[in-house]
């Protein structure tokens, strides 16, 4: 699997790492105030590079004052455990890290620890060096922060010559339905990313003498792909009506997909974020969508990665919460559940599809026996 060209260090679930302030176009930041929660194991595809040369250990509590007060919300609104409050020797920090940790196994940890290797932060800032950001030590002003250590792998060309043999139109409306309903939470690289990337490439060629070779993206997409999705209705109905037992499981994933994912709405990107994610690049792909392993979506991807991580890239997902106001409180581990959720009927649905055996971890995030590790 391709991966980022430089080495990594993964945060600790507790406490905060605290480095020297690096340049406005250095890596990924660490992780900022009172909790961090891995949604999955390392080792698995695409890491993500920090800081050569810069301590990794050092961490101390930070923002106590928010913690406490969301640790007390939190048993107020009947989230966190109270028999985990001795377990983690009072200490809030660990106390609300603790209880993430809890709503994550809830709804599907363990399922997505197998495809998907993210972190889930909370921090007081959406970039703690955004020119424009301004601390809140007290708790009225949080946020929960996701974004990937690596991106999970997913080879879709099987399903789509197993769905073809039922209808025609079946694989396009399978693909856009997965892919639609994990884009709405966490960021999808496929072949419309791949095609952009080619599209801006022949513009840049334009008018240069030297000659360049340009991937032909668009040939590596299958005919199938390229005709109208069906409706919603049309696949429940397909659903029923398939020959192959296989298909019938494909689909009926799909659309508890795509049920999960509408669930809840997901936060909207106000203003005060904008201003402290001005110079960010896009988010990191948190999974990429490719037709045939090695194909030319994928070695799109690989060129890109490179660049990806030039300025500070976006979380996939960002969720503000106020931990004096238990609504807000209550809505924001409710958008964590739907999130973890979509994750999990993702992994489920993923397991179905015929080509993705190999992609898959065990719970201590290490390759099992019947995978493979692409180098």
């Amino acid at each position: 699997m391709p991966q980022f060209p430089t080495n990594s260090a993964r945060i600790r679930a507790s406490g905060r790492r605290r480095t020297a302030r690096p340049r406005r176009n250095a890596a990924w930041p660490t992780a900022r105030m009172a909790a961090a929660a891995d949604l999955m194991a390392s080792g698995s595809h695409l890491v993500i590079p920090h800081l050569d040369g810069i301590p990794t250990e050092h961490r101390f509590h930070a923002g106590g004052r928010a913690s406490i007060r969301l640790a007390h919300t939190l048993l107020e609104v009947d989230i966190a455990d109270p028999t985990d409050w001795r377990r983690v020797r009072r200490d809030p920090t660990a106390y609300v890290e603790a209880t993430l940790n809890r709503w994550i196994d809830l709804h599907g940890g363990r399922t997505i620890r197998r495809r998907f290797n993210l972190r889930l932060t909370l921090s007081e800032l959406v970039d703690e060096y955004a020119e424009a950001a301004e601390q809140d030590p007290n708790g009225h002003r949080l946020y929960f922060i996701l974004h990937p250590d690596s991106a999970a792998y997913v080879v879709a060309g099987p399903t789509l010559e197993l769905l073809e043999r039922e209808h025609g139109r079946l694989p396009a409306t399978f693909y856009h339905v997965f892919t639609g309903a994990l884009n709405r939470w966490v960021r999808i690289y496929d072949y419309q990313d791949a095609e952009d990337r080619v599209e801006l490439l022949r513009e840049w060629a334009e008018g240069d003498e030297e000659q360049y070779e340009i991937a032909d993206v668009a040939g590596s997409v299958p005919d199938c792909m390229k005709r109208k999705p069906l409706s919603l209705e049309s696949l429940r109905r397909l659903g029923v009506q398939a020959g192959s037992r296989e298909a019938k499981a494909v689909i009926a994933a799909t659309l508890e997909l795509h049920g999960v994912s509408e669930k809840v709405n997901r936060p909207a990107f106000t203003d005060e974020i904008g201003e402290q994610l001005g110079d960010s690049n896009p988010p990191l792909p948190s999974a990429l969508v490719v037709f045939t392993e090695n194909d030319a979506v994928e070695g799109q991807f690989d060129d890109e990665s490179q660049s990806m991580m030039e300025c500070t890239p976006e979380p996939n997902l960002i969720v503000p919460v106020n931990a004096f106001d238990p609504g807000s409180v209550q809505l924001a581990f409710a958008t964590l559940a739907a999130v973890c959720e979509t994750l999990k009927a993702a992994c489920l649905l993923i397991d179905l599809m015929p080509g993705n055996e190999r992609w898959v971890t065990d719970s201590e995030g290490q390759h099992g026996s019947s995978s493979g590790d692409r180098s």
